[in-house]
């Protein structure tokens, strides 16, 4: 388990206060990545290569990766990177996502087998990407704010409402628990705060 943060912007204070409120999901190490065109932050839980080149948010030339969860095939997926001439520097399942997606693109987001919310950032498309498995194990929010263009995401609700200016609930989300105990929509209790489906890509254009 561990926590992601980001938005489409610059704001050192904000990024901070975001990931305090995650912090809880990874006390192990807190990482930022802040440029002019966007900002992140990791609270990581250690489980696989628990050393310090693996901190996240994890770079690689112009791509920048949040990760939470675990890749069951990270091995396997290695040793075809491998065979194709990629030198890993980790023993970790995050360095083999962003290798993966250097050589694949999105349908390296096909391969992967486990339980994942996953936040990658390309510096050179100015593109983001969202991903959360197909079964939906690790949670993955996000919050678009059209008038202001501001993109947040977060692993929890909660550092997304520093940034919603009217919280409104949402009826269409209770219904779905009061009926079926259960929401399998893309909305939450809160209006304009959607998460991440089982299984979906969003791609985020900052252009």
């Amino acid at each position: 388990m561990c926590g992601i943060n980001g938005f489409n912007f610059k704001n050192d204070e904000l990024i901070k206060k975001m990931s305090s409120l995650t912090f809880s999901r990874g006390p192990d190490y807190e990482g930022f990545f802040s440029s002019e065109r966007f900002s992140f932050s990791h609270n990581r839980l250690s489980i696989i290569d628990p050393l310090q080149r693996s901190n996240q948010p994890f770079l690689e030339d112009e791509l920048v990766l949040s990760f939470n969860g675990e890749i069951y095939n990270h091995k396997e997926l290695r040793k075809k990177l491998e065979f194709k001439g990629y030198n890993f520097l980790t023993s970790s399942d995050t360095e083999v996502i962003i290798k993966l997606f250097k050589e694949y693109g999105i349908d390296s987001f096909r391969m992967l087998s486990g339980i994942f919310s996953i936040a990658l950032y390309d510096k050179r498309k100015d593109y983001l990407y969202l991903i959360r498995d197909i079964v939906g194990i690790k949670p993955l929010y996000y919050l678009y704010d059209n008038l202001k263009k501001k993109f947040f995401f977060s692993s929890l609700i909660k550092p997304l409402l520093l940034n919603l200016e009217s919280k409104e609930i949402n009826n269409l989300s209770i219904l779905s628990y009061a009926n079926f105990n259960r929401n399998d929509f893309a909305e939450t209790f809160f209006k304009k705060i959607f998460k991440v489906i089982p299984g979906e890509l969003i791609t985020f254009d900052n252009k």
